[in-house]
């Protein structure tokens, strides 16, 4: 706001109106005393803009000459009227007063609202304020209450897992060495000079009327097939390599006994009289109907021609068909070597299973997809082998239903 005021330039007067003149100063000395007194209410009005811009907090002290300078405002009103229409400038300095009458009046409703807002703060602003920090004390209280009885149900929860896995202890299924018995020791390496499989033994079983024990060994056809080379002479012994806990290693031979072609399946014999050491232990036929998708699994094989490695997955689905033969699928990591091996029941380490061939991609430059294994499942074998007479495999190598039947007796 400008405070600076220019005053028009006064004509000459003549001598016949000296009268006038005189009138004419007198009413000018009293304008220019009003002119003065408007000047200073124009400065205090800057002081108290400025004031409030700044937000300072004497907001009764500014209350208080507001109505000072309203009275002072009304004063020169009075005198200004009493003067109207004696000179021109008048109008212009009593349409100035009124602007500065509006403004000091607005200015006067919005330090009110302030001097409203800072005693609301004042009185009510620390009594919302303690409320508030009360509050927050009591919904900690309530979180750290929470917190705790969370931290119970955690100790809770561990003292219960501790306490299964010391029953898991107890029981010892789950520990390396029975592990390692069950799942790895019944797998074999079969091998010949140009191709290389896997093979599961089943539990040897004696013959008293031959005196001695007979081990059987189930692959997948096609492992033998390639290892033999010509078909024509399927007598042919297959080699086969023996792993024990120990590291040591033994080697026999087998002979074929029979094969499906279409199933991709064959059953071996060990030429030896002893008992072997491991022997995988068959799920009986009410298991192998209840195995679905999710049920964990081990695929245990000799993966370019490796000692076997065991690789834990899912049955991915119960129903993959592949020229016309149903297969399982599964997602544990497999690759070339592992056909013929044994997929295990994840918990139990039955056999559920024999690995038969594992997926490929493209067919210039294959590329082997190891999570996309196919199973032929155990039932299947067993339909298979009842129908050739050779049922009593099933029976002789001891099913885990007749297992269990056989120790309630």
């Amino acid at each position: 706001m400008s405070r600076a005021t220019t005053v028009p330039k006064q004509p000459q007067p003549s001598s016949g109106r000296l009268f006038g003149w005189l009138l004419t100063g007198v009413l000018a000395m009293g304008v220019g005393y009003e002119v003065h007194r408007v000047e200073g209410v124009y400065d205090k009005l800057y002081e108290l803009e400025t004031r409030e811009a700044n937000r300072l907090a004497g907001a009764r002290d500014v209350d208080t000459e507001i109505s000072a300078l309203g009275g002072e405002i009304a004063s020169l009103k009075n005198g200004l009227e009493r003067t109207s229409g004696k000179l021109g400038r008048t109008e212009s300095l009593a349409d100035r007063i009124i602007t500065a009458e509006t403004r000091l009046q607005d200015m006067g409703l919005v330090v009110e609202a302030n001097s409203n807002r800072l005693s609301t703060l004042s009185t009510f602003g620390r009594e919302a304020l303690e409320a508030e920090l009360n509050a927050r004390d009591e919904r900690l209280l309530h979180r750290w209450e929470a917190f705790e009885d969370l931290a119970v149900s955690a100790n809770e929860l561990a003292a219960a897992s501790s306490r299964k896995l010391d029953e898991l202890g107890n029981d010892g299924p789950r520990d390396l060495r029975t592990m390692w018995r069950e799942l790895v020791g019944p797998v074999v390496q079969l091998a010949g000079d140009a191709s290389v499989g896997s093979g599961v033994l089943l539990r040897s079983s004696y013959d008293e009327e031959a005196d001695r024990h007979i081990t059987y060994l189930i692959t997948a056809w096609h492992v033998v097939r390639d290892i033999q080379g010509d078909l024509s002479k399927t007598d042919m012994p297959v080699p086969v390599t023996l792993y024990h806990e120990d590291g040591s290693l033994r080697y026999e031979e087998a002979g074929l006994i029979v094969f499906d072609e279409d199933l991709d399946a064959a059953l071996l014999e060990i030429w030896t009289d002893d008992a072997l050491l491991y022997g995988a232990a068959l799920a009986g036929r009410k298991r192998l109907e209840e195995v679905k998708i999710f049920d964990s699994i081990y695929a245990v094989g000799c993966p370019l021609g490796n000692d076997p490695i065991p690789t834990r997955g899912e049955i991915a689905t119960c129903h993959h068909e592949v020229d016309g033969e149903t297969y399982w699928m599964i997602n544990a990591p497999t690759y070339i070597g592992n056909s013929g091996g044994g997929i295990f029941d994840g918990e139990t380490h039955e056999l559920l299973g024999i690995f038969s061939k594992i997926y490929t991609h493209g067919s210039l430059r294959p590329t082997i997809v190891p999570h996309m294994g196919l199973v032929t499942p155990l039932a299947e074998i067993y339909e298979w082998l009842e129908a050739e007479g050779y049922g009593h495999v099933e029976k002789m190598s001891g099913a885990v239903e007749e297992r269990a039947a056989s120790a309630e007796r």
